[in-house]
């Protein structure tokens, strides 16, 4: 079985612009090389077709076992349709919203696709169509959307109270889900980005408005740290890192040392750092140090790491339910009915 640092540093080696190819060659082409754990960790970090891609952009594609090179070009051709038909997506999105005189910014994914910042638009995996609405003509694009196709909607068992993003609206006809977004961040992290700030700086690409350079990076950033709780878990995504290093942000010193004003963004990079040669900081504080230390000590445990991630899983699931029933009483309507309703529909 492949020690999971071993296989990490593997992934970050074949998605880095800085690892030498002779390097690699020799690396992946090693007796008894574990491919099947790189399938498995690349899937869930959602990067086998950039894998594939960086891997024939470097003409290495030799390194593959057969099936595994006819399996990757397959899935990166079917990924790299889909982001042409959202992209397609998006202009037509665009060009409703700016109808209206909507303000919005495209986000994420979408974003990243409109800049053109891969070499290959195969390489990115997009699920959802995430878009920044100014607050007092969210229900206004909401009611737009719907009524141009989108008219099935997916979200939560309950209301949310001050959430990012309203429900999701899907087509029948069309690839993407839509995510229409009045924040970035989850509370109490809002200050980190602030989407007013965002939608004012907003820059145009092609007729479809984009975050500024400074804020897709920080956005990119701070959404796996903050709302998939990156920063809590000490963890890394491939998927956000690739994103990162895809903008060149690491090539730029003054964004650099902006972005590293955020604690939270500075222990991105730390853990960054211990994977690809892109991201080295000049100076950290102890705290950022730390935690690049105990994200080490993790992953070369196994037990260590099953241990704390259940600790920290149980820790959250608990303390966000007592949030939830504390403040939210629609929340406390979906418990009452799912507990005592249900119990009573068995009687």
């Amino acid at each position: 079985m492949a020690n999971l640092a071993d296989t990490y540093h593997h992934i970050a080696h074949i998605l880095s612009f800085e690892t030498q190819n002779n390097i690699l060659e020799k690396r992946l082409n090693r007796p008894g090389f574990n491919w099947d754990s790189i399938v498995k960790e690349a899937s869930k970090h959602l990067v086998l077709p950039a894998i594939y891609c960086r891997l024939k952009a470097r003409k290495l594609l030799h390194v593959l076992p057969d099936d595994l090179n006819t399996y990757l070009e397959e899935i990166t051709t079917i990924n790299r349709n889909r982001n042409r038909s959202i992209i397609k997506q998006v202009h037509t999105l665009s060009k409703l919203l700016n109808k209206h005189s909507i303000e919005h910014v495209f986000l994420k994914g979408a974003a990243l696709l409109v800049t053109g910042c891969y070499d290959d638009n195969g390489e990115r995996m997009v699920g959802d169509i995430d878009i920044l609405i100014e607050k007092s003509s969210l229900n206004h694009a909401f009611a737009l959307i719907k009524e141009s196709g989108y008219d099935e909607t997916f979200g939560f068992a309950y209301e949310k109270i001050n959430y990012r993003h309203l429900d999701r609206l899907i087509s029948s006809k069309e690839l993407a889900a839509i995510e229409l977004h009045e924040e970035l961040l989850n509370i109490p992290y809002r200050s980190l980005l602030n989407a007013k700030t965002v939608l004012n700086n907003k820059i145009l690409l092609d007729g479809v408005a984009i975050p500024s350079s400074l804020h897709l990076n920080k956005h990119q950033i701070l959404s796996w740290q903050v709302n998939d709780k990156g920063y809590y878990y000490n963890g890394v995504h491939f998927k956000s890192l690739y994103d990162v290093i895809s903008l060149k942000t690491y090539k730029h010193e003054v964004m650099m040392s902006r972005l590293c004003q955020s604690k939270t963004c500075q222990a991105y990079f730390e853990i960054a750092n211990i994977y690809f040669n892109e991201f080295i900081l000049d100076s950290l504080n102890e705290g950022v140090s730390i935690r690049g230390l105990s994200h080490k000590i993790t992953m070369k445990y196994r037990w260590l790491r099953v241990v704390v991630r259940c600790l920290k899983s149980s820790f959250l699931f608990i303390s966000t339910r007592i949030y939830l029933i504390k403040s939210n009483k629609n929340y406390r309507k979906h418990l009452y009915c799912k507990i005592f309703l249900q119990d009573k529909r068995r009687i």
